[in-house]
């Protein structure tokens, strides 16, 4: 069990932060990115997200601090909010094409069936996939139970609230008052289970 812990331990220190950095470099330099062309975005983020990911891994022993042990309380917990975080991630990919999960709208030139997307769990909250990531790391982290794994999760929420800033920016500046009445309609994180904010499939 303390190699298993250590192993996912290791998985999410290297492995949370150069997928937030991803995003932390696209939404801000989307009109540069767009000027770019996806082949030389994704080439140049690719290298500078790989080349975090192996300094992570240098550091990996001082990055995941002090082991809290094996905790069955803990495990349980992690367990049920990782299947939360499994459930909101089938809802978003019920909706998501695969050009818009790995971001394709944002380094491209608008296309005319790009569409705000307000349907399903997007009806419920803005950011499903950003909820899903908090949730589930933080299952994750529990059941790794690493004193870093912990703060390597906070950072990283915090992080993800500065990438909603970016991305509600440009959604803005794409779709206009479309978005902007949507953001006015629709919570970022906590649903509110009111009749009118229920998914449709």
């Amino acid at each position: 069990m303390d190699t298993t812990r250590y192993v996912l331990g290791v998985m999410l220190i290297v492995g949370l932060p150069p997928a937030i950095v991803f995003w932390l470099l696209v939404h801000p330099l989307a009109g540069f990115w767009r000027k770019a062309g996806p082949l030389i975005t994704y080439s140049v983020l690719a290298v500078a997200c790989s080349l975090l990911g192996v300094l992570i891994f240098r550091f990996r022993w001082e990055l995941l601090g002090s082991d809290l042990g094996t905790n069955p309380a803990l495990i349980c917990c992690g367990v049920v909010l990782y299947a939360a975080s499994a459930w909101i991630s089938v809802l978003t990919k019920r909706k998501l094409t695969l050009r818009a999960f790995v971001g394709l709208p944002e380094i491209s030139q608008p296309r005319p069936g790009d569409v705000l997307l307000q349907e399903g769990v997007f009806g419920v909250i803005r950011h499903p996939r950003y909820l899903s990531v908090i949730v589930g790391t933080a299952g994750f982290s529990m059941f790794v139970n690493y004193f870093g794994g912990y703060l390597m999760v906070l950072g990283s929420a915090l992080a993800l609230f500065l990438v909603i800033f970016f991305e509600e920016r440009e959604l803005a500046i794409r779709f206009g008052s479309a978005y902007e009445a949507y953001r006015s309609r629709v919570p970022a994180m906590v649903p509110r289970f009111s009749r009118a904010s229920r998914p449709t499939d």
